[in-house]
């Protein structure tokens, strides 16, 4: 099957994601590598800390809503290279058996060459609840000349 290009896409379109359930060993076992602070990786301080238990961090948040895309929509299509992340809001906490469901809607489209474009993309991650994640990227994808 053929990787789907700029022009394939339309603005507005949105896809869903899928979900994925965030345990509390797997939040220990980030942060304990890419950020190693106590309500992160230790229980007991999280425990004292403001949220009351272990949240992960937003970086790790930040990598699930990539993992998502990138097996729902990224593998498809025929990126060449992300070029920023324009913004990133954390809007709650995501604790140890958390289920986020993601979202992803194109914004923009804009033709940067004759073989290539700039997408901006809006991602999005709640719980059955709450928002947790909302982050807009650009990536360059293909274009057929």
């Amino acid at each position: 099957m053929a990787l789907l290009r700029a022009e394939d896409l339309t603005i507005g379109l949105e896809i869903d994601l899928g979900s994925y359930t965030v345990t509390t060993d797997e939040i220990v076992a980030f942060a304990r590598q890419w950020d190693p602070q106590s309500f992160h990786v230790d229980v007991e301080a999280a425990a004292d800390s403001y949220f009351g238990e272990v949240i992960a961090s937003g970086l790790h948040t930040l990598g699930v809503l990539q993992r998502l895309a990138v097996l729902g929509v990224y593998q498809h299509w025929d990126v060449i290279a992300g070029r920023r992340i324009r913004s990133i809001e954390l809007t709650a906490p995501v604790t140890g058996g958390t289920t986020l469901t993601g979202t992803l809607v194109v914004e923009e489209i804009t033709n940067r060459g004759p073989e290539r474009a700039l997408i901006a993309v809006r991602g999005r991650l709640h719980t059955a609840d709450r928002p947790v994640l909302d982050a807009v990227f650009e990536m360059y994808l293909r274009r057929t000349a």
